[in-house]
């Protein structure tokens, strides 16, 4: 069976969920880093605009420097998640469309122009499924994303059917 697919910024950012909710300790980080750090931060600046140093005073300005910092770091992991996504998007946009074959053989992957892959189902570990996305593991975080959107329900559950045929797992 063959599939024919443009990947969008959302079918990435679908992804991304999905192999983030496999595991609670990579949740964990995420909402650590991407959520607690920078509200922290930002809730950090304003208390010590408000109740901070009013001295000029060494400690003063390296607690202000710190906050600084801090937001500036939370800032940035707010925004890296999506920049990450974008900067993967882009560099697939030189590709028109992502051509891929599913057989019992072999998944070949072609990128007209650019590349072909072929792999061997051995080199699979894992699937993971949404009803937006299907990722096939060849690593604990390398994955290969199937865009349902792109596919009918036969063909999601004939893709299905040879992934559960062919999957070893380790």
């Amino acid at each position: 069976m063959k599939f024919e697919f443009k990947l969008s910024l959302w079918d990435y950012e679908e992804a991304e969920r999905l192999h983030r909710s496999r595991n609670a300790g990579r949740q964990a980080r995420f909402i650590l880093f991407y959520r607690v750090v920078p509200v922290f931060s930002a809730v950090g600046l304003v208390l010590l605009g408000a109740y901070g140093p009013k001295a000029q005073t060494l400690p003063g300005w390296l607690m202000i420097s710190f906050i600084a910092t801090l937001l500036w770091v939370g800032i940035s992991f707010v925004a890296a998640p999506r920049t990450r996504i974008s900067r993967r998007l882009k560099q697939d946009a030189a590709a028109a469309a992502i051509s891929i074959s599913v057989d019992d053989q072999c998944v070949l992957i072609e990128v007209p122009g650019v590349s072909e892959t072929k792999r061997v189902w051995k080199s699979f570990v894992d699937v993971a499924r949404n009803d937006e996305v299907i990722l096939l593991y060849t690593s604990k975080d390398c994955f290969l994303i199937f865009s349902t959107r792109a596919m009918s329900a036969e063909q999601q559950a004939e893709l299905m059917a040879t992934i559960e045929r062919n999957l070893t797992r380790k």
